[in-house]
């Protein structure tokens, strides 16, 4: 027998299985050896910043990026410039508050530097229009700035293909009106259903990431990219910046390399921890595992997903949306009045109509029925849940936010 520890929150279910009847899915990382730094196609940061006003655009709470870990070498290289100040890419998220901040820079940092706040309904700057029609308004802060530094984290994304890079600025730092057109590119325009070329791990051909390119090029000759991937206790393993289209699109290729595997077939049960705080800081991120665990279940098979959401369901756009309990209603409703975490839900939805989904989390038991899943207090309560046989073999996914699963065809 193997044990395994399933990080739920800030603290762990542990789970004892037998590898012979289940299969412990995990990225191939390989041994830690320190971190690997990648410039890519544009002078070093400290020759592009001296003189120069920067601002340096980080990511909020609901996603590890190791930015406490790299901000002092960034700093370091930043010495030069007339000016440096903080703008936190927040999109439609919460606001944050000083404790947040604080949280994602660190104390010294909070105090050295200015921090500027996003709003995405006011202050914002249409810069141009995409070739799909997407008046791009960015934060008019952003403007202000001779040198931008997107700044984050590259991992899977269930839409766009991969976080980080482009990302920084649409949805990062743009208007209301700019996201929700872009999002909406998830949905077919002529016919129901989700747009087929719109994937995780899939840039060519995806319209979202097109159109989150073309805003970026609006602006591109002020933009430099400084993006981590993270090993699996959230550590900076390497870096790739320079250009911001290069640069992302070979950090998103290393990615793929270690986050994706290959299995022999679906099974009838997976067990997938989002992999801890913030992947399950609320349920609109604990989604992202469950939008990639469903691709090694047999459809009707049953998935434990672990997700404490300390902060709830997430935004309060999204839950209400939950009062739709057929699909095709549910997606005339979404096409007649989009918000971006109702297509969120509707995804949501369309799984536990699928499969069946047992959520271990500090939700209501209300609110998780309310989402088409089952509540359950503990893994082992969940496990107690299902018939004993398909208790005996499955996959367990420990970081289900970042590993991509495929199955041979």
């Amino acid at each position: 027998m193997e044990s395994v520890s399933l990080a739920y929150g800030n603290s762990a279910f542990p789970f004892t299985f037998d590898p012979t009847r289940f299969r412990l899915v995990v990225p191939h990382e390989g041994p830690p050896s320190g971190t690997e730094e990648h410039l890519i196609e544009s002078p070093p940061l400290a020759d592009l910043a001296r003189g120069r006003r920067v601002l340096l655009i980080v990511s909020d709470l609901t996603r590890p990026t190791g930015t406490r870990e790299f901000l002092p070498l960034l700093l370091g290289q930043l010495g030069g410039a007339a000016a440096v100040r903080f703008l936190f890419a927040t999109g439609l998220h919460r606001p944050l508050d000083d404790g947040d901040k604080i949280a994602i820079v660190g104390e010294d940092v909070f105090r050295a530097y200015p921090m500027l706040d996003h709003e995405p309904e006011e202050n914002n700057t249409k810069v141009g229009t995409t070739s799909l029609g997407n008046d791009v308004e960015i934060d008019e802060q952003v403007l202000r700035h001779d040198l931008i530094v997107l700044t984050g984290s590259i991992g899977f994304h269930y839409f766009a293909g991969y976080s980080g890079g482009r990302k920084s600025l649409l949805p990062g730092v743009a208007s209301k009106e700019s996201i929700q057109f872009n999002h909406l590119l998830v949905l077919n325009r002529e016919v129901p259903g989700r747009n087929p070329d719109v994937g995780v791990a899939r840039l060519a051909g995806n319209p979202i990431h097109e159109d989150m390119v073309e805003a970026a090029r609006l602006v591109d000759r002020r933009l430099f990219v400084h993006n981590t991937i993270l090993d699996s206790a959230k550590r900076v393993r390497k870096t790739f910046s320079g250009h911001w289209l290069e640069a992302h699109q070979r950090g998103a290729r290393d990615y793929f390399d270690h986050h994706s595997v290959r299995l022999e077939g679906k099974r009838r049960l997976a067990i997938v921890s989002c992999g801890g705080f913030p992947r399950d800081i609320n349920m609109i991120q604990a989604h992202k595992a469950l939008e990639f665990t469903q691709y090694v279940v047999e459809p009707g098979g049953t998935i434990i997903l672990l997700a404490d959401c300390l902060e709830g369901t997430g935004h309060p756009s999204f839950f209400p949306w939950f009062r739709y309990s057929d699909l095709d209603e549910f997606e005339r409703g979404l096409r007649a009045d989009y918000q971006v975490y109702g297509q969120t839900a509707y995804s949501l939805l369309s799984k536990a109509r699928r499969f069946r989904i047992i959520c271990v989390s500090s939700l209501p038991d209300k609110q998780v029925r309310a989402m088409g899943m089952e509540p359950a207090a503990t893994l082992d309560a969940a496990m107690s849940l299902i018939d004993s046989d398909l208790a005996e073999t499955g996959y367990i996914l420990p970081f289900g936010a970042e590993v991509l699963p495929s199955v041979e065809t």
